[in-house]
């Protein structure tokens, strides 16, 4: 099942989180990722890279072998991974992050099985306040994922994750 939450809490190590999200993940056989919140436009953004990302397996059009690298460029809307943590990779200051859960009713490789109130829970004890209004769109947010404010303004406020789902479709084309 895939478990989308936004959480709000400044990230003062990030080095020592994303450890710590992958020892949880090893341990119960999940995968976490965590994101840079200020980029996501909604869970129809997370929605929307994850099955991207899951046709470019099952289509063998992959350009990572990590599913959860996949998963990073079709939510960055980049086409190089480099580029993809560079623009919403967890780092040092970031103040609201979105995780992403995916258990074995997600991805092949995966062997456990995590529910919501187990993905809140471990969000907690990361030291982070749930809080999904991070996910909400913002022009701020366009803005950052690489549209400009003539773009922007074709659009009226409740259209702004559109855009954001044409950034996620564009990848399987930059690819």
């Amino acid at each position: 099942m895939l478990i989308i939450v936004g959480a709000a809490g400044r990230v003062e190590d990030s080095d020592k989180l994303l450890e710590k999200l992958g020892q949880i993940s090893r341990e119960k056989g999940i995968e976490i990722v965590a994101v840079d919140a200020g980029y996501v436009c909604g869970k129809d953004h997370i929605v929307s890279a994850y099955r991207h990302a899951v046709r470019a397996f099952e289509e063998g059009r992959n350009s990572m072998k990590k599913f959860s690298m996949e998963l990073l460029l079709y939510v960055s809307g980049e086409r190089q991974i480099k580029n993809a943590i560079q623009k919403i990779g967890i780092k040092d200051g970031i103040e609201n992050v979105v995780f992403i859960f995916m258990d074995a009713s997600d991805h092949e490789n995966l062997k456990g099985k995590i529910s919501e109130d187990e993905a809140l829970k471990i969000v907690d004890e990361l030291g982070f306040r749930i809080d999904n209004d991070v996910l909400k769109p913002s022009r701020e947010k366009l803005r950052a994922m690489g549209y400009s404010d003539e773009e922007i303004e074709t659009v009226s406020k409740d259209k702004y994750s559109d855009l954001i789902l044409e950034k996620v479709a564009m990848v399987d084309i930059i690819k």
